[in-house]
Formats: structure tokens, C-alpha cells, sequence
């Protein structure tokens, strides 16, 4: 037997030596972008050879490997001997990570990290060992989703002009994409919000354009604008792990209507006013002259209305004229009464007469 044959048929006596007690179901490595706040699971399914069945000298072991190789740390946060279940020397994750399964030496050593937090971020490695050992790393990124943005415009929206649709998202982890839509429909169809699926607001729009920003992010311009462009624009600020959407409506009026609106506005308001100015005064006018008139013509009934009364103090004085003052009583010879009457009035004794008769009037008769 030559040396090659030898060497052959020592690989043959000590191969079942080299095959792997513990191996691991699943890929070697996995890389998992998550959000913050998220649950996740971290799987490391396992099997073992028929000799080594029971949980007798099984070791478990989940820990952060740190990416830096001149700081290269393993850091135990929980593992599994003897039975028993152990917590490692990472504060920030004791409340917060478990075991899956109830008794991990059942083939199933995954775990369970709740409440992502953005410092989880880092490369984590389960190992089995039996008589050999397994590994399996897993590359966790948490970012943060993007916040609700906000979006505006700027610029008048009137035909012709230029129209910048903003938006904004203050928060969420970078690289942020910022991304428009113009997007159809009866009424808006969601609230402004962050979503983790498409699936949870598209069912009831649906897109006729998409624009990608071609200023500065978040920025759509809409140049020499017309009704064309009237509608609603969706902005979509999306990352690893989420995006989150705005609303804002674009609606163009006409310049030249609009002009002619103001116009009869204005010419109205100052047909009204000039109306208004002449009424008042045609009411000064008539209430000014009767008032000269009855100052200047205060003497005596007789009298007519002072000087330059006007229309009104004439008409005035031509009343007080003709009328007869209240309380006054015709008498003296002559009197008009005795002539249409046709006899003479009783005989009253002048003491009487002083004591009852009204005052005498102050018209030339009684002179």
C-alpha cells in the first residue's frame, strides 16, 4: 500500500470524529433592518446528533459581538447552563429579551428582543455547544421611521405662476427619501401619518403621477401653473424601515376673474357711497333752511320766516299765517262771527269777560 492509499484510509477511520455533533438550521448570517420600538425575534433552531441527545453539558450562549476589530468584545447577555437561565452583564437589555422557548435544550435556542431601541443596533451570535460548538450571527440595524412631515406651498396660485409644494419631516433615521405624487380621489382617503405598509392606506386612491424632488429634498415645483394641475399631492418621507405621508391640495384661480370680481366690488361700494352723500344732503338742506326760517320768525305769528328761510321756512310761515293760534277767540265789533251768525252774540258782564276769556290774539283786528 502506497503513502496515498495510507493517508485515504486514515481520513476514513477518523471521519466520524470530524463530522459536527450541534448544527444550526438556518443561514450562516442574517441582516434585519428594524424600527424602533419593534419586537423581534432572533431564530437559532438547533439539532444534535443521536449521541448526544439531553440536556446534559448543553451551553447556550447569545451575545453583541462589536463590530470594531481594535475593540473586539463579546458581551454575554443571557445563556443557558446547567439548566438553568442566565442574564449577562447588559443592563439596558435584562427587561427586555428572553428566551422563545420555555426549555431551550428542545432544539431551539432563538430569542425573543422587545421594544427596539436605536442603541440595539449591533451584531449578535448565538452558540450552541454540545461536543462541538455551532454559531449563527445575526446583523440587527434599528433606525428610527420617519416622522409625520409637514407640507405646504409657497408661491400664488394663480395661472402663470410658479408653485413650490414643501415638505419636511423632522425626525427618523437618514437616509430620508422624499418623494411626490399627485393622487385621485372623491376625499382624502387617510390622515397625515407614518406608516410600516403600504397595504394600510392605498386601498381607496390611487396615483396618476409621481414626481421625484429635483430641488432640494422635499421641494416639488410646479411651474406656469393652470387648472391642469388643480388636485391633491401626496409627500412620501420613507426609509429602511418606514415612511410616512402629507397632503396638501392645489387649487388655481384665474387672475383676470379675479380682477374683474374686485372691480365690480369696488365700483359697487362707491355707487352706494355716493348715493349715500347725496341723500344726506338733500335732508340737511330742507331740515337747515325751516330751522333759519323758525329762529328768525319767533316775534309773532303774523310774521313770516326769517330772510333766505328757503321752500321750507316760507311754507312755514304761510301756515302760521292763516291759522288761528290755539286758545284765541274771536272778538271786538265786526266780529266775524256776529256777521255770519246774523244776530249778536250774548251780553256778558265785563267783569265776567275779563276773568274767562283767553287772551286776545295778536292779529291787526284787535288793535
Amino acid at each position: 500500500m502506497g503513502v496515498g492509499g495510507a493517508f485515504h484510509l486514515l481520513l476514513v477511520c477518523l471521519s466520524p470524529a470530524l463530522l459536527s455533533a450541534v448544527r444550526i438550521n438556518g443561514d450562516g448570517q442574517e441582516v434585519l433592518y428594524l424600527a424602533e420600538g419593534d419586537n423581534v425575534r432572533l431564530g437559532c433552531p438547533y439539532v444534535l446528533d443521536p449521541e448526544d441527545y439531553g440536556p446534559n453539558g448543553l451551553d447556550i450562549e447569545w451575545m453583541q459581538v462589536n463590530s470594531d476589530p481594535a475593540h473586539h468584545r463579546e458581551n454575554v447577555f443571557l445563556s443557558y447552563q446547567d439548566k438553568r437561565i442566565n442574564h449577562g452583564n447588559l443592563p439596558h437589555l435584562q427587561q427586555r429579551v428572553r428566551f422563545a422557548a420555555s426549555d431551550p435544550s428542545q432544539y431551539d435556542a432563538s430569542i425573543n428582543l422587545m421594544n427596539l431601541q436605536v442603541s440595539d443596533t449591533a451584531t449578535y451570535e448565538c452558540r450552541v455547544k454540545k461536543t462541538t460548538m455551532a454559531t449563527r450571527k445575526v446583523i440587527v440595524t434599528v433606525q428610527a421611521r420617519p416622522a409625520v412631515p409637514m407640507c405646504w406651498t409657497e408661491g400664488h396660485m394663480t395661472r402663470g405662476n410658479d408653485v413650490v409644494l414643501k415638505c419636511y419631516a423632522n425626525g427618523g433615521s437618514q437616509p430620508l427619501s422624499y418623494k411626490w405624487a399627485k393622487i385621485s380621489g372623491h376625499h382624502y382617503p387617510y390622515r397625515a401619518g407614518s406608516y410600516t405598509s403600504q397595504h394600510s392606506y392605498h386601498s381607496e386612491l390611487s396615483y396618476q403621477e409621481s414626481f421625484h424632488s429635483s430641488i432640494n429634498q422635499g421641494d416639488l415645483v410646479l411651474k406656469d401653473i393652470s387648472r391642469a394641475d388643480d388636485g391633491l399631492y401626496q409627500c412620501t418621507v420613507a426609509n429602511n424601515v418606514g415612511y410616512s405621508v402629507c397632503v396638501v391640495e392645489v387649487k388655481v384661480s384665474d387672475s383676470r376673474r379675479i380682477g374683474v370680481i374686485i372691480g365690480a366690488i369696488l365700483g359697487s361700494l362707491l355707487a352706494l357711497g355716493c348715493l349715500a352723500v347725496g341723500i344726506w344732503g338733500l335732508v340737511c338742506c330742507c331740515c337747515g333752511g325751516s330751522g333759519a326760517g323758525g329762529a328768525r320768525g319767533a316775534s309773532g305769528y303774523g310774521n313770516g320766516g326769517g330772510v333766505g328761510g328757503g321752500a321750507c321756512g316760507d311754507l312755514a310761515s304761510e301756515i302760521r299765517e292763516d291759522a288761528v293760534a290755539p286758545g284765541c277767540k274771536a272778538s271786538g265789533r265786526g266780529s266775524r262771527v256776529t256777521h255770519l251768525l246774523g244776530y249778536p252774540t250774548q251780553n256778558v258782564s265785563r267783569s265776567l269777560r275779563r276773568k274767562y276769556a283767553p287772551p286776545p290774539c295778536g292779529g291787526p283786528e284787535n288793535v
